[in-house]
Protein backbone atom coordinates (compact mmCIF):
# COMPACT_ATOMS: atom_id res chain seq x y z
CA UNK A 1 0.00 0.00 0.00
CA UNK A 2 1.33 3.40 -0.81
CA UNK A 3 0.47 6.66 -1.38
CA UNK A 4 2.04 10.50 -1.43
CA UNK A 5 1.85 12.75 0.84
CA UNK A 6 3.32 16.54 1.33
CA UNK A 7 5.69 16.00 3.79
CA UNK A 8 9.65 15.78 3.63
CA UNK A 9 10.63 11.75 3.35
CA UNK A 10 13.96 12.63 2.40
CA UNK A 11 16.50 12.25 5.77
CA UNK A 12 18.26 15.44 4.36
CA UNK A 13 15.09 17.38 3.83
CA UNK A 14 13.57 16.41 6.78
CA UNK A 15 16.73 18.06 8.92
CA UNK A 16 17.21 20.82 6.57
CA UNK A 17 13.69 21.61 7.51
CA UNK A 18 13.93 21.30 10.91
CA UNK A 19 16.79 23.33 11.23
CA UNK A 20 15.37 25.92 9.24
CA UNK A 21 12.46 26.78 10.58
CA UNK A 22 11.73 29.39 13.55
CA UNK A 23 8.55 28.03 14.89
CA UNK A 24 8.85 24.20 16.18
CA UNK A 25 6.57 22.19 13.36
CA UNK A 26 6.75 18.45 13.53
CA UNK A 27 6.00 16.40 10.97
CA UNK A 28 3.78 13.47 11.17
CA UNK A 29 5.44 10.59 8.88
CA UNK A 30 2.68 8.49 8.22
CA UNK A 31 3.42 4.60 7.98
CA UNK A 32 1.09 1.82 6.47
CA UNK A 33 -0.93 -0.35 8.73
CA UNK A 34 -1.30 -4.25 7.68
CA UNK A 35 -4.56 -4.70 7.42
CA UNK A 36 -6.05 -7.67 9.75
CA UNK A 37 -5.23 -10.77 8.37
CA UNK A 38 -7.89 -13.31 8.00
CA UNK A 39 -7.71 -16.71 8.10
CA UNK A 40 -8.61 -19.86 5.70
CA UNK A 41 -11.46 -21.93 7.42
CA UNK A 42 -10.91 -24.89 9.44
CA UNK A 43 -11.89 -28.35 7.84
CA UNK A 44 -11.02 -32.02 10.00
CA UNK A 45 -11.21 -33.29 6.19
CA UNK A 46 -8.53 -31.23 4.77
CA UNK A 47 -6.58 -31.97 8.05
CA UNK A 48 -7.05 -35.61 8.09
CA UNK A 49 -8.21 -36.95 4.58
CA UNK A 50 -8.29 -40.35 5.95
CA UNK A 51 -11.04 -39.35 8.98
CA UNK A 52 -14.01 -41.13 9.08
CA UNK A 53 -17.25 -38.67 10.39
CA UNK A 54 -20.37 -41.32 11.97
CA UNK A 55 -23.81 -39.83 12.51
CA UNK A 56 -25.47 -41.95 14.60
CA UNK A 57 -29.00 -41.67 15.92
CA UNK A 58 -29.44 -45.40 17.97
CA UNK A 59 -27.89 -46.71 21.20
CA UNK A 60 -26.87 -49.96 19.55
CA UNK A 61 -25.20 -48.53 16.79
CA UNK A 62 -23.18 -46.04 19.22
CA UNK A 63 -22.31 -48.87 21.25
CA UNK A 64 -20.55 -50.69 18.65
CA UNK A 65 -19.05 -47.94 17.33
CA UNK A 66 -17.73 -46.91 20.75
CA UNK A 67 -16.58 -49.81 21.70
CA UNK A 68 -14.48 -49.76 18.10
CA UNK A 69 -12.28 -46.39 19.64
CA UNK A 70 -9.08 -47.64 20.76
CA UNK A 71 -7.94 -44.08 20.68
CA UNK A 72 -6.52 -42.84 24.59
CA UNK A 73 -7.11 -39.38 23.06
CA UNK A 74 -9.98 -37.79 22.11
CA UNK A 75 -11.62 -34.44 21.34
CA UNK A 76 -14.76 -33.83 23.22
CA UNK A 77 -17.62 -31.31 22.89
CA UNK A 78 -21.22 -31.61 23.64
CA UNK A 79 -24.35 -29.40 21.79
CA UNK A 80 -27.74 -28.50 22.93
CA UNK A 81 -30.62 -26.50 21.75
CA UNK A 82 -30.47 -22.55 22.73
CA UNK A 83 -32.88 -21.00 24.80
CA UNK A 84 -33.68 -17.53 23.52
CA UNK A 85 -36.46 -16.70 26.45
CA UNK A 86 -35.33 -15.76 29.25
CA UNK A 87 -36.00 -17.17 32.55
CA UNK A 88 -36.75 -20.82 30.91
CA UNK A 89 -34.10 -23.10 32.17
CA UNK A 90 -31.93 -24.92 29.49
CA UNK A 91 -32.59 -27.77 27.22
CA UNK A 92 -30.78 -31.00 27.81
CA UNK A 93 -27.71 -32.24 25.60
CA UNK A 94 -28.93 -33.23 22.22
CA UNK A 95 -25.78 -34.27 20.84
CA UNK A 96 -22.27 -35.63 22.01
CA UNK A 97 -19.04 -35.86 19.82
CA UNK A 98 -16.01 -37.78 19.95
CA UNK A 99 -13.06 -37.65 17.72
CA UNK A 100 -10.46 -39.56 17.34
CA UNK A 101 -7.13 -39.82 14.62
CA UNK A 102 -9.31 -42.25 12.83
CA UNK A 103 -13.12 -41.81 13.64
CA UNK A 104 -15.51 -39.05 14.57
CA UNK A 105 -18.81 -40.08 16.23
CA UNK A 106 -21.64 -37.62 16.21
CA UNK A 107 -24.09 -39.35 18.60
CA UNK A 108 -27.35 -37.88 18.67
CA UNK A 109 -28.86 -38.57 22.29
CA UNK A 110 -32.40 -37.21 21.08
CA UNK A 111 -33.47 -40.01 19.23
CA UNK A 112 -32.10 -43.17 21.67
CA UNK A 113 -34.48 -43.92 24.24
CA UNK A 114 -31.74 -44.46 26.80
CA UNK A 115 -28.17 -43.39 26.97
CA UNK A 116 -25.48 -45.64 25.48
CA UNK A 117 -24.05 -48.11 27.95
CA UNK A 118 -20.36 -48.16 26.21
CA UNK A 119 -20.93 -44.49 25.75
CA UNK A 120 -21.22 -43.96 29.45
CA UNK A 121 -17.77 -46.27 30.14
CA UNK A 122 -15.79 -44.69 27.86
CA UNK A 123 -16.75 -41.39 29.46
CA UNK A 124 -15.59 -42.85 32.99
CA UNK A 125 -12.63 -44.35 31.71
CA UNK A 126 -9.83 -42.41 34.01
CA UNK A 127 -7.18 -43.90 31.18
CA UNK A 128 -8.80 -41.63 28.27
CA UNK A 129 -8.44 -38.10 27.96
CA UNK A 130 -11.06 -35.97 26.90
CA UNK A 131 -10.05 -32.73 25.91
CA UNK A 132 -12.36 -29.25 25.00
CA UNK A 133 -12.90 -25.95 25.59
CA UNK A 134 -14.80 -24.95 28.51
CA UNK A 135 -15.45 -28.38 29.43
CA UNK A 136 -16.17 -27.79 33.11
CA UNK A 137 -19.72 -26.64 32.26
CA UNK A 138 -20.18 -29.39 29.79
CA UNK A 139 -19.27 -32.33 32.21
CA UNK A 140 -21.60 -31.02 34.86
CA UNK A 141 -24.82 -30.43 32.49
CA UNK A 142 -23.94 -33.90 31.19
CA UNK A 143 -24.35 -35.12 34.90
CA UNK A 144 -27.15 -33.21 35.19
CA UNK A 145 -29.58 -34.31 32.21
CA UNK A 146 -28.22 -37.78 31.98
CA UNK A 147 -26.50 -38.56 35.05
CA UNK A 148 -23.08 -39.50 33.47
CA UNK A 149 -20.03 -38.54 35.09
CA UNK A 150 -16.65 -37.66 33.13
CA UNK A 151 -12.72 -38.22 34.49
CA UNK A 152 -9.46 -37.08 32.78
CA UNK A 153 -11.43 -34.09 31.83
CA UNK A 154 -8.62 -31.67 30.03
CA UNK A 155 -9.87 -27.57 30.01
CA UNK A 156 -7.25 -26.06 26.64
CA UNK A 157 -7.79 -22.99 28.00
CA UNK A 158 -6.22 -23.90 31.17
CA UNK A 159 -3.20 -25.78 28.97
CA UNK A 160 -2.98 -22.98 26.99
CA UNK A 161 -2.22 -20.49 29.62
CA UNK A 162 -0.15 -23.07 31.68
CA UNK A 163 2.23 -23.80 28.61
CA UNK A 164 1.88 -20.32 26.79
CA UNK A 165 1.86 -17.99 29.86
CA UNK A 166 3.82 -15.61 27.74
CA UNK A 167 1.08 -14.97 24.96
CA UNK A 168 -1.93 -15.27 27.51
CA UNK A 169 -2.28 -13.12 30.49
CA UNK A 170 -5.21 -12.38 32.36
CA UNK A 171 -7.04 -14.19 35.15
CA UNK A 172 -6.12 -17.82 34.74
CA UNK A 173 -9.58 -19.28 35.00
CA UNK A 174 -10.56 -16.90 32.11
CA UNK A 175 -11.78 -18.95 28.93
CA UNK A 176 -10.40 -18.76 26.04
CA UNK A 177 -12.15 -19.49 22.81
CA UNK A 178 -11.50 -22.60 20.43
CA UNK A 179 -11.80 -20.58 17.27
CA UNK A 180 -8.92 -18.08 18.90
CA UNK A 181 -6.64 -21.24 20.48
CA UNK A 182 -7.03 -22.44 16.54
CA UNK A 183 -6.54 -18.83 14.79
CA UNK A 184 -3.36 -18.83 17.29
CA UNK A 185 -1.85 -22.52 17.11
CA UNK A 186 -2.97 -23.56 13.33
CA UNK A 187 -3.62 -20.18 11.57
CA UNK A 188 -7.13 -21.46 10.96
CA UNK A 189 -10.25 -20.38 12.40
CA UNK A 190 -13.80 -22.06 12.94
CA UNK A 191 -17.34 -20.89 10.99
CA UNK A 192 -19.34 -19.96 13.41
CA UNK A 193 -23.05 -18.42 12.83
CA UNK A 194 -26.62 -19.40 12.65
CA UNK A 195 -24.85 -23.25 13.01
CA UNK A 196 -23.73 -21.91 16.32
CA UNK A 197 -27.48 -21.53 17.39
CA UNK A 198 -29.31 -23.90 15.59
CA UNK A 199 -31.95 -26.29 16.61
CA UNK A 200 -29.56 -29.27 17.51
CA UNK A 201 -32.48 -32.16 18.77
CA UNK A 202 -33.68 -32.17 14.77
CA UNK A 203 -31.78 -34.42 13.00
CA UNK A 204 -29.01 -32.81 11.61
CA UNK A 205 -28.09 -30.99 8.42
CA UNK A 206 -24.55 -31.39 6.44
CA UNK A 207 -24.05 -28.23 7.92
CA UNK A 208 -24.73 -29.06 11.37
CA UNK A 209 -22.66 -32.31 11.18
CA UNK A 210 -19.49 -30.63 9.80
CA UNK A 211 -19.94 -27.93 12.47
CA UNK A 212 -19.55 -30.43 15.01
CA UNK A 213 -17.23 -32.60 13.49
CA UNK A 214 -14.83 -29.64 13.20
CA UNK A 215 -15.53 -28.78 16.83
CA UNK A 216 -14.48 -31.89 18.41
CA UNK A 217 -11.43 -32.52 15.94
CA UNK A 218 -10.48 -29.14 16.43
CA UNK A 219 -9.81 -30.16 19.76
CA UNK A 220 -7.96 -33.17 19.31
CA UNK A 221 -5.49 -31.14 17.10
CA UNK A 222 -5.21 -28.72 19.62
CA UNK A 223 -4.29 -30.89 22.79
CA UNK A 224 -1.46 -32.12 20.81
CA UNK A 225 0.18 -29.64 20.31
CA UNK A 226 0.07 -27.89 23.72
CA UNK A 227 0.89 -31.07 24.92
CA UNK A 228 4.04 -31.43 22.78
CA UNK A 229 4.72 -27.69 24.21
CA UNK A 230 4.31 -28.94 27.95
CA UNK A 231 6.66 -31.80 27.33
CA UNK A 232 9.19 -29.17 26.82
CA UNK A 233 8.99 -27.52 29.12
CA UNK A 234 11.27 -27.74 32.57
CA UNK A 235 9.68 -28.48 35.11
CA UNK A 236 6.96 -30.14 33.24
CA UNK A 237 3.36 -28.86 34.17
CA UNK A 238 1.23 -30.36 36.55
CA UNK A 239 -1.59 -31.98 34.91
CA UNK A 240 -3.82 -30.64 37.72
CA UNK A 241 -3.43 -27.55 37.23
CA UNK A 242 -5.69 -27.64 33.69
CA UNK A 243 -6.93 -31.46 34.01
CA UNK A 244 -9.76 -32.95 36.57
CA UNK A 245 -12.95 -35.08 37.22
CA UNK A 246 -16.80 -34.70 37.77
CA UNK A 247 -18.19 -36.90 40.40
CA UNK A 248 -21.95 -36.52 40.75
CA UNK A 249 -21.73 -33.38 39.06
CA UNK A 250 -18.90 -31.88 41.41
CA UNK A 251 -15.19 -31.21 40.11
CA UNK A 252 -12.20 -33.03 41.83
CA UNK A 253 -8.82 -33.55 41.32
CA UNK A 254 -8.08 -36.42 39.04
CA UNK A 255 -8.35 -39.71 40.65
CA UNK A 256 -8.51 -38.17 44.39
CA UNK A 257 -11.16 -37.03 46.95
CA UNK A 258 -9.65 -32.99 46.69
CA UNK A 259 -12.20 -30.61 45.31
CA UNK A 260 -10.79 -29.32 42.00
CA UNK A 261 -10.64 -25.13 41.19
CA UNK A 262 -8.50 -24.11 38.55
CA UNK A 263 -4.84 -22.94 40.14
CA UNK A 264 -1.63 -22.60 38.70
CA UNK A 265 0.88 -21.54 41.04
CA UNK A 266 3.55 -20.12 38.55
CA UNK A 267 1.12 -18.17 36.64
CA UNK A 268 1.70 -14.87 35.73
CA UNK A 269 -1.14 -12.69 35.36
CA UNK A 270 0.70 -9.76 34.16
CA UNK A 271 0.63 -6.59 34.98
CA UNK A 272 -2.86 -5.23 36.51
CA UNK A 273 -5.32 -3.32 34.45
CA UNK A 274 -4.96 0.36 34.84
CA UNK A 275 -6.71 1.81 37.89
CA UNK A 276 -10.47 2.99 36.34
CA UNK A 277 -10.32 7.02 35.87
CA UNK A 278 -12.65 9.10 37.51
CA UNK A 279 -16.05 10.07 35.59
CA UNK A 280 -14.94 14.28 35.70
CA UNK A 281 -11.68 13.29 33.89
CA UNK A 282 -13.22 10.96 31.53
CA UNK A 283 -15.58 13.68 30.39
CA UNK A 284 -12.51 16.02 30.08
CA UNK A 285 -10.66 13.65 27.84
CA UNK A 286 -13.91 13.45 25.19
CA UNK A 287 -13.59 17.92 25.25
CA UNK A 288 -17.13 18.03 27.57
CA UNK A 289 -17.15 20.61 30.11
CA UNK A 290 -18.54 18.65 33.93
CA UNK A 291 -19.78 22.30 34.91
CA UNK A 292 -21.94 22.15 31.90
CA UNK A 293 -23.80 19.38 33.45
CA UNK A 294 -27.40 18.81 32.75
CA UNK A 295 -30.08 20.12 36.26
CA UNK A 296 -31.16 16.84 37.50
CA UNK A 297 -34.10 17.46 39.67
CA UNK A 298 -34.15 14.36 41.96
CA UNK A 299 -30.42 15.01 43.16
CA UNK A 300 -31.98 17.47 45.09
CA UNK A 301 -34.73 17.55 47.42
CA UNK A 302 -37.56 20.31 46.95
CA UNK A 303 -37.25 22.64 50.03
CA UNK A 304 -33.71 22.50 49.36
CA UNK A 305 -33.90 24.24 45.76
CA UNK A 306 -34.77 27.68 45.29
CA UNK A 307 -38.04 28.09 43.86
CA UNK A 308 -37.99 30.11 40.29
CA UNK A 309 -39.98 33.19 40.99
CA UNK A 310 -42.88 33.77 38.87
CA UNK A 311 -42.51 37.01 35.91
CA UNK A 312 -44.27 39.49 35.99
CA UNK A 313 -45.80 41.87 33.17
CA UNK A 314 -43.24 44.43 31.73
CA UNK A 315 -44.96 47.54 32.93
CA UNK A 316 -44.71 46.09 36.77
CA UNK A 317 -41.16 45.94 36.98
CA UNK A 318 -40.71 47.56 40.18
CA UNK A 319 -43.52 45.95 42.10
CA UNK A 320 -42.51 44.54 45.62
CA UNK A 321 -44.94 42.36 47.05
CA UNK A 322 -46.88 42.59 50.09
CA UNK A 323 -47.03 46.53 49.39
CA UNK A 324 -50.91 48.13 48.55
CA UNK A 325 -49.40 49.77 45.92
CA UNK A 326 -47.43 49.32 42.75
CA UNK A 327 -47.24 50.42 39.02
CA UNK A 328 -50.00 49.95 36.78
CA UNK A 329 -50.81 47.05 35.06
CA UNK A 330 -52.11 46.66 31.83
CA UNK A 331 -55.38 44.48 33.38
CA UNK A 332 -57.97 45.80 35.16
CA UNK A 333 -57.05 46.70 38.57
CA UNK A 334 -58.36 45.29 41.70
CA UNK A 335 -61.13 47.79 44.02
CA UNK A 336 -58.80 49.43 46.10
CA UNK A 337 -61.38 49.07 48.80
CA UNK A 338 -60.77 45.43 49.34
CA UNK A 339 -58.18 44.82 52.30
CA UNK A 340 -55.25 42.52 51.62
CA UNK A 341 -54.84 39.24 52.72
CA UNK A 342 -52.01 37.22 51.38
CA UNK A 343 -52.80 33.68 54.04
CA UNK A 344 -52.84 31.02 52.01
CA UNK A 345 -56.11 29.27 51.44
CA UNK A 346 -56.95 25.88 53.56
CA UNK A 347 -58.88 24.52 51.66
CA UNK A 348 -61.31 25.00 48.71
CA UNK A 349 -65.11 26.79 49.29
CA UNK A 350 -67.76 23.94 49.64
CA UNK A 351 -71.78 23.72 49.23
CA UNK A 352 -72.14 23.31 53.35
CA UNK A 353 -70.08 25.95 54.41
CA UNK A 354 -70.65 29.76 55.01
CA UNK A 355 -68.67 32.65 53.40
CA UNK A 356 -67.32 35.25 56.09
CA UNK A 357 -69.28 38.55 55.28
CA UNK A 358 -66.04 40.69 56.36
CA UNK A 359 -64.49 40.82 53.10
CA UNK A 360 -62.59 39.62 49.80
CA UNK A 361 -58.86 38.60 50.10
CA UNK A 362 -56.42 39.53 47.43
CA UNK A 363 -53.98 37.63 45.62
CA UNK A 364 -50.01 38.32 45.32
CA UNK A 365 -50.77 40.86 42.35
CA UNK A 366 -53.95 42.66 43.85
CA UNK A 367 -56.61 40.81 42.32
CA UNK A 368 -59.40 39.37 44.44
CA UNK A 369 -60.22 36.02 44.78
CA UNK A 370 -62.52 33.92 47.03
CA UNK A 371 -62.71 34.47 50.97
CA UNK A 372 -61.17 31.60 53.01
CA UNK A 373 -64.40 30.06 54.16
CA UNK A 374 -64.95 28.58 57.49
CA UNK A 375 -67.11 25.88 58.27
CA UNK A 376 -70.38 25.74 60.72
CA UNK A 377 -69.53 25.21 64.01
CA UNK A 378 -71.74 22.68 65.56
CA UNK A 379 -73.17 22.69 69.04
CA UNK A 380 -73.75 19.43 70.40
CA UNK A 381 -77.06 18.94 71.86
CA UNK A 382 -78.25 15.79 74.13
CA UNK A 383 -80.59 12.82 72.29
CA UNK A 384 -83.72 12.41 73.83
CA UNK A 385 -83.87 9.37 75.61
CA UNK A 386 -85.48 6.23 73.72
CA UNK A 387 -87.77 3.78 75.66
CA UNK A 388 -86.33 -0.20 75.69
CA UNK A 389 -88.71 -2.57 73.78
CA UNK A 390 -87.95 -5.91 73.68
CA UNK A 391 -86.98 -7.47 70.40
CA UNK A 392 -88.57 -10.85 70.32
CA UNK A 393 -92.09 -9.25 71.01
CA UNK A 394 -94.48 -7.90 73.63
CA UNK A 395 -94.19 -8.92 77.40
CA UNK A 396 -97.83 -11.06 78.29
CA UNK A 397 -99.07 -13.49 80.48
CA UNK A 398 -97.42 -17.12 79.96
CA UNK A 399 -94.02 -15.71 78.95
CA UNK A 400 -91.04 -15.53 80.38
CA UNK A 401 -89.50 -12.08 81.85
CA UNK A 402 -86.14 -12.26 79.59
CA UNK A 403 -87.59 -13.59 76.44
CA UNK A 404 -86.33 -12.10 73.16
CA UNK A 405 -83.77 -9.77 74.99
CA UNK A 406 -80.72 -12.21 73.54
CA UNK A 407 -79.81 -14.18 70.87
CA UNK A 408 -78.70 -17.36 72.80
CA UNK A 409 -81.42 -19.64 74.57
CA UNK A 410 -84.76 -18.69 75.46
CA UNK A 411 -85.42 -16.79 72.00
CA UNK A 412 -88.85 -16.42 71.15
CA UNK A 413 -91.85 -17.05 73.15
CA UNK A 414 -90.90 -19.39 75.38
CA UNK A 415 -94.28 -21.18 77.82
CA UNK A 416 -93.41 -21.33 81.39
CA UNK A 417 -94.26 -24.10 82.98
CA UNK A 418 -97.98 -24.36 84.97
CA UNK A 419 -96.76 -23.50 88.78
CA UNK A 420 -97.70 -26.61 91.10
CA UNK A 421 -99.03 -26.25 94.50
Amino acid sequence: MSFSHPFPSSPDLVSQAGSSSTDSVSYAIFQSQDPPRIYDLYSYSIKSPTIECIYIQNADTADIAVSQLKSKILGFDLEWRPNFIKGNPENPVALVQLASDETILLIHLTYMSRFPQKLKELLLDPNVVKAGVGIQKDCKKLFYDHGVDTRNCVDLSLLARTVDNQRWKGKYSNPIGLSRLCETYEELTLQKGKTQTSNWERSLDDKQQEYAANDCHAGLVLYKRLVAMADGMSPVPHRVWYSFDTISGLLYQPSTGVVWHPYNPYYDPGPPPPPRLPKSEIEQGAGQDPSNKPFRASRYSRHNRARPQRPLSPSASDFVPGLKEHSPSPSPSPNPGFPLNSRPQSHAPRANDVRNAGGFSVDMDGFPRLPRATRVQQVWQPQPIRPKTFRGGPPGAGMHPQAGRGRGRGRGFAPLAAPTG
